[in-house]
């Protein structure tokens, strides 16, 4: 047998789908909703545009004047989606390559995720593009432009194709209307003299019937719904992104009406911003970011730290983190001067994850990574039974082990120093930590914040806010610790005053923070508290000639608890009914007698 015929014969092997059952396999593990909107973002964000976009345009075009009849039926409502960064030739690459993507191995790109732009077709079936050099539409089902081929484009500096561009009314007439929103030259200018349109506009015609790709049906109802669901996360959407500063959603009625439902753009100030020691074993800096949206008029400051492991520092990560082309940062932003509900925290990879339980930490801070995801994008994948081996499941168990606790100390520490500047309430630092009473029924994130505190007590540092001067901060090590137990307000606030005035180290600290303390210090028993012991000691050597009357009678009721009475010898805290005090003593001459006044009362009942 000829060597043809035997290959013929014997050929076997795995053959790709074909490309459209491919494309619906993404649909179905793909989530619609807002999600679409955020890989759009993502996309621009990772082209370093600056600014985004979103258009429902109700109206409707002409069909006469068309490339092709075929197109008829796209010339009605679409979405559009415009940024204010241009195509490269790597990027016009990409976008045919579905499923596969160049940005894989760019450690600093946000979208190397592949099939997140393919998540359009939920809402289209020829979508098309304008930007730099070209405008293109990409047809999957192969029915417009010819067998066998998935799409046209027209390039601006071609006389062919400008001729078609500027002539071709009812075809191009969307473009023309959108570039004259989005940007301050008219078509012609764009096509004639530029030669190059400065930005990306997508254009997604809204599916009106079934087809091979889907029968989701878009009608105006549903785009109000996308955009109510990105509206729901608008806040969020701009924290953790490294170039997008502004999204903004516009709708254009069918007689051209135009209406702004959103905008949401962020800022960073320039004042405060901390950059690690030197010696650290991670890059990166903390700084305050600021996002107002239109919504409820409605501006929030974030503290936002980045945290980077540098290489060398942990070996295992290194492999991993050149094997899969991700990076070793970690992101922690905590909303300044309100205090929001921890149960509301979520988890981010660059742009917010689903807000469902999975995603919620329970943590004061929201936390960004470049995080392994499921397919669907939609959950962070650990290593549970089923992933035991998976290499971005152990990758999130990595990063959130070594990266996560360097994140967690810089940022609490960071504001430490903006406190002690008076850039940031003291309280603030304080609402940094988490509360392990809100986590503990969320087994990992309870085990991962015990880590950080773990982290943080080990290095012993200025942690803890004094009494004395609440911008003062001193370690564990160094304090003295208010006391256990129900205490009233006059009686703690008695023993604060005292024990500032004679210098004592005593800190302030929410019960959240001595609950950590008391949870995860390594010897919690060797640090100094206040009862009713350490308080006669601290009298006994600096006198009581400077305490109010009423700070007497708190401080006495409060060293009486432990009623080691033979201690009290020598305090001059035994009040008289004149008003006045004088010591305890054993001596005969110095015996006092009680009577039933008030006084006399409190005494009865101080001693049973």
């Amino acid at each position: 047998r000829n060597a043809a015929a035997w290959n013929n014969r014997t050929r076997f092997g795995p053959k790709a789908p074909p490309f459209l059952d491919y494309l619906k396999d993404i649909l179905n593990r793909y989530p619609d909703g807002g999600h679409i909107l955020k890989e759009l973002i993502q996309n621009a964000d990772d082209g370093k545009a600056t600014k985004v976009f979103f258009i429902h345009d109700e109206r409707s075009y002409g069909t006469e004047k068309l490339w092709t009849k075929d197109l008829g039926k796209y010339q009605g409502p679409a979405l559009y989606a415009y940024n204010d960064a241009t195509f490269t030739d790597k990027d016009w690459e990409a976008i045919q390559m579905v499923g596969r993507s160049v940005k894989r191995d760019d450690l600093n790109k946000v979208g190397r995720f592949g099939i997140g732009f393919n998540s359009v077709y939920h809402i289209t079936d020829v979508p098309s593009i304008l930007s730099s050099g070209h405008l293109a539409m990409m047809d999957p089902q192969e029915k417009i432009f010819g067998e066998r081929n998935g799409g046209f484009w027209w390039s601006l500096d071609d006389a062919e194709d400008q001729e078609v561009l500027l002539n071709m009314h009812h075809q191009f007439q969307p473009f023309r209307d959108i570039v004259s929103r989005v940007c301050e030259h008219g078509w012609s200018k764009v096509v004639m003299e530029d030669q190059h349109f400065n930005g990306t506009i997508f254009r997604f015609p809204l599916r009106n019937e079934a087809s091979e790709i889907s029968d989701n049906l878009y009608d105006s109802d549903k785009v109000v719904e996308l955009f109510d669901s990105f509206i729901a996360d608008a806040d969020l959407s701009l924290l953790f992104l490294k170039n997008v500063t502004s999204v903004s959603l516009l709708h254009i009625s069918e007689d051209g009406a135009v209406n702004t439902r959103l905008e949401v753009k962020s800022s960073v100030h320039t004042d405060g911003v901390l950059e690690p020691e030197e010696e650290s074993v991670t890059e990166g800096l903390t700084r305050f970011k600021v996002i107002t949206s239109s919504e409820d008029q409605k501006e929030t400051k974030w503290l936002l730290t980045t945290c980077t492991m540098k290489e060398g520092v942990a070996e295992d990560l290194d492999l991993l983190t050149k094997k899969l082309s991700f990076l070793p940062q970690v992101d922690l932003a905590f909303p300044c001067g309100e205090k929001r509900d921890c149960s509301q925290s979520r988890l981010s990879c660059f742009l917010p994850l689903p807000n469902n339980e999975s995603n919620k930490t329970g943590l004061p801070v929201y936390v960004n990574a470049f995080f392994g995801l499921t397919d669907n994008r939609r959950h962070i994948k650990w290593q549970e039974e089923d992933q035991r081996h998976d290499e971005h499941a152990l990758w999130n168990e990595m990063l959130m082990k070594k990266v996560f606790p360097q994140a967690y100390i810089k940022i609490i520490q960071d504001a430490i120093k903006l406190a002690q500047n008076s850039i940031l309430p003291v309280s603030s630092v304080y609402n940094l930590w988490p509360d392990l009473t809100q986590i503990q029924h969320k087994e990992k994130w309870h085990a991962l914040t015990l880590d950080v505190f773990h982290h943080l007590f080990r290095q012993n540092v200025a942690i803890l806010s004094l009494a004395k001067d609440e911008r003062q901060f001193i370690s564990p090590s160094e304090a003295v610790f208010p006391c256990n137990g129900s205490t009233s307000t006059n009686i703690l606030s008695a023993i604060k005053r005292a024990l500032v005035s004679c210098g004592e180290n005593l800190v302030t600290l929410p019960a959240s923070v001595a609950r950590a303390i008391n949870e995860a210090y390594p010897n919690p028993s060797t640090l100094k508290h206040v009862t009713p012991a350490f308080l006669r000691a601290i009298l006994h050597r600096t006198g009581v000639d400077n305490i109010t009357k009423d700070d007497k009678l708190s401080l006495l009721e409060y060293i009486l608890r432990d009623k080691q009475y033979e201690e009290l010898e020598g305090l001059h805290l035994l009040p008289l009914s004149d008003g006045s005090f004088r010591s305890f003593t054993y001596r005969e001459e110095d015996t006092a007698l009680i009577d039933k006044t008030s006084v006399g009362t409190f005494i009865t009942n101080l001693f049973g």
